[in-house]
């Protein structure tokens, strides 16, 4: 009985660690799954401090899973995308989207980190933990996780820094006005809401549409999305319903067929117009929702 209350008390906090570690919702939903089990195992009632314990278990185990997860992403075809977080109302994971630092944005900054920066940055500036608190759970001494927190926001100043964020309002605007133009076949409409340095990323994964690298510039993107909107409409894509949803605690999109999810789009804003596109299409990515 102890262990399902630990587990009803402490899974989203948990979710919260292994999804922003993994940037995969299927692989982070394993790992506490495996970790309940394993915790299972053990006389809780010996441990005074539980909640340590169990964020000790998932960090440890995400660590693990990194290093195999970057053999396979260095042979990944085209973009490594994160699998998209649909929050619905009273989702128990609802907290977890609630910060910035869950976006596409942030956590495509995340995969620049190593796994020891990514854990201790999580656990510090995400979760607001001492540092005594995060010494305890990486295995590492105070003043080594302070010097790594040091050395993540050095290398990454923009990560939980103004740079990721935008108003919510004015976002939803700017996206609407985005699927508007694509909709009314507005090219130029388009291009003056993409920055001029735009870069789209677009995840398939080598099993349908996407491109195998990053697209620069607006000329190009626009060309892309055009393209890709001709692919969507395409007969066998009719019934295709496009709509605007929350994706990480973002505005995005997407893209509903009859009986999958076929794209989602998450957006970078800054300054009113949109500086980077995260198309995730690879159907592995999108079977969870």
């Amino acid at each position: 009985m102890v262990l399902d209350e630990l587990y009803q008390e402490y899974k989203s906090l948990l979710f919260s660690i292994a999804y922003r570690m993994l940037g995969t919702v299927s692989d982070a939903e394993d790992i506490i799954q495996d970790v309940f089990l394993r915790a299972g195992e053990v006389d809780l009632a010996k441990i005074d401090n539980k909640k340590a314990y169990l964020c000790k278990m998932v960090t440890n185990a995400c660590l693990d899973y990194l290093k195999s997860a970057r053999k396979k992403r260095e042979v990944y075809i085209g973009p490594w995308l994160p699998e998209p977080l649909l929050v619905q109302e009273n989702d128990p994971y609802g907290e977890v989207v609630k910060g910035e630092l869950v976006s596409f944005a942030a956590l495509l900054l995340f995969e620049k980190l190593t796994p020891i920066e990514r854990a201790v940055f999580i656990l510090r500036e995400v979760l607001e933990y001492e540092y005594q608190a995060v010494a305890e759970i990486v295995g590492r001494t105070e003043t080594t996780c302070r010097k790594i927190y040091s050395r993540v926001k050095k290398k990454l100043p923009g990560l939980g820094g103004e740079e990721i964020k935008a108003n919510h309002d004015r976002k939803e605007e700017i996206i609407g006005s985005f699927l508007s133009a694509i909709f009314d076949g507005n090219a130029s409409r388009l291009e003056h809401l993409l920055s001029e340095d735009v870069i789209l990323y677009s995840d398939g994964g080598g099993k349908t549409y996407a491109a195998i690298r990053p697209i620069h510039s607006r000329e190009f993107v626009v060309r892309f999305i055009e393209s890709l909107t001709k692919q969507l409409n395409s007969s066998r894509d009719k019934t295709a319903q496009v709509q605007i949803i929350q994706i990480n605690g973002q505005t995005g999109v997407v893209a509903v067929g009859l009986d999958n999810v076929m794209s989602v789009i998450s957006f970078h804003v800054l300054n009113d117009q949109i500086q980077e596109i995260y198309v995730v299409r690879n159907p592995e990515k999108l079977k969870h929702l």
